[in-house]
């Protein structure tokens, strides 16, 4: 099974996974540390049995030597490696009746950023995060730990090319925004109107937006910030970008 399958770590991300995408799993472990007496626990064997899917008590030395030093809190799971959606089958399910929020990653290569950028639109509603096959943080236990289980509750689409992306999003009448330092206050991004389905662009933690890409998106926005601090961390850019889209939508 090796490069086919991989483990996530942690109680959250192990019953998230259960609930929303049981079918990728192929062995639950746990630790005879947190075996018996623990009702988190004995809630995961009660999934574990009803979804069919077989689980073990082992020595924690025997989680150690599959995941290592991590905050395993004694369960760990072994997926099959994750499924990305198809570009084409994602984008035709989509209603067109309705105000989508896509996020496009151009070429995101840290894991934490990742997970948290994936719980943060979950949390909003996001329709699907798209990102591109190479240099690219993959699917993997760090994402799913820190994404706390999100990662099961969102399609990640993984594509060829952003950019060729980006244009069939315009093609369905998705306005497309790269999200940068904003040049005027008219690119705070709470000075645009959300009225109609929406693609945010964010850039890699290093070079941010490519220039291609920023000029195949239709807008900009960004935030106001102070004190010299140059830039933030893309995955805070990410939740305030997408709260103020998730606010305009509740108005």
């Amino acid at each position: 099974m090796k490069n086919q399958s991989f483990y996530i770590y942690g109680r959250k991300p192990v019953e998230e996974q259960l609930l929303h995408d049981h079918e990728n799993i192929l062995r639950i472990f746990i630790s005879d540390r947190v075996a018996s007496g623990d009702e988190e626990v004995s809630q995961i064997k009660s999934f574990s049995k009803t979804k069919r899917i077989p689980f073990n008590t082992v020595s924690h030395k025997k989680i150690l030597s599959h995941v290592g030093e991590v905050t395993d809190q004694g369960v760990i799971a072994l997926l099959r490696k994750p499924n990305y959606k198809e570009f084409n089958d994602w984008i035709d399910q989509l209603d067109e009746k309705t105000n989508h929020s896509v996020l496009v990653l151009d070429h995101i290569q840290d894991t934490h950023n990742f997970g948290a950028i994936l719980r943060t639109a979950a949390a909003v509603g996001v329709s699907g995060v798209i990102i591109p096959k190479d240099n690219q943080a993959p699917l993997n236990a760090t994402v799913f730990k820190t994404s706390a289980g999100a990662a099961t509750k969102i399609p990640v689409i993984q594509v060829s090319n952003v950019n060729q992306s980006i244009k069939r999003l315009q093609e369905k009448r998705f306005w497309v925004a790269s999200v940068d330092m904003p040049e005027k206050k008219a690119d705070f991004v709470w000075n645009h109107s959300f009225d109609t389905s929406m693609a945010f662009v964010l850039g890699s933690e290093g070079k941010g937006v490519s220039q291609r890409t920023k000029e195949i998106c239709d807008f900009t926005v960004g935030l106001p910030i102070e004190n010299g601090i140059e830039s933030l961390n893309v995955s805070v850019a990410a939740a305030a970008v997408l709260f103020e889209w998730k606010r305009q939508q509740l108005v």
